[in-house]
């Protein structure tokens, strides 16, 4: 579902929010930390946005099936769109769960799971 720019503004929002209580709440209970502490929670916290970042922008993706499917990677047969698939992925940014088209080739039973390759999966 594509989100509007104020839906996703609100999102991303809220999700800054919990990551400062988050942080509050940190700080409370090492009320002394060493550098290295505050530079672990500072890239845990800037990982978690990333992430956040990253779900948002591959669920706002079209996900409309392309007429004719693509061509296979192997063998360069058309693909068969064979429906929606969800699957967790780790990213650079870390975890996340997308749900996109799954196409497989009748020819070489390669199968794809688009935007791209960062998401392929062997056949």
């Amino acid at each position: 579902m594509k989100l509007s720019r104020e839906e996703k503004r609100a999102r991303l929002i809220a999700k800054a929010e919990e990551m400062v209580d988050e942080y509050l709440a940190w700080e409370e209970r090492h009320p002394n930390p060493d550098l290295t502490q505050i530079e672990e929670i500072a890239l845990q916290l800037r990982k978690v946005m990333g992430q956040e970042i990253v779900q948002m922008a591959v669920e706002g993706q079209a996900t409309r099936q392309p007429v004719p499917g693509p061509s296979c990677p192997k063998c360069e047969h058309e693909m068969r769109y064979k429906g929606n698939k969800a699957i967790d992925l780790e990213s650079r940014a870390g975890a996340l769960k997308i749900e996109r088209g799954y196409y497989h080739c009748p020819e070489c039973k390669e199968s794809i799971f688009p935007p791209g390759s960062a998401v392929e999966t062997a056949g």
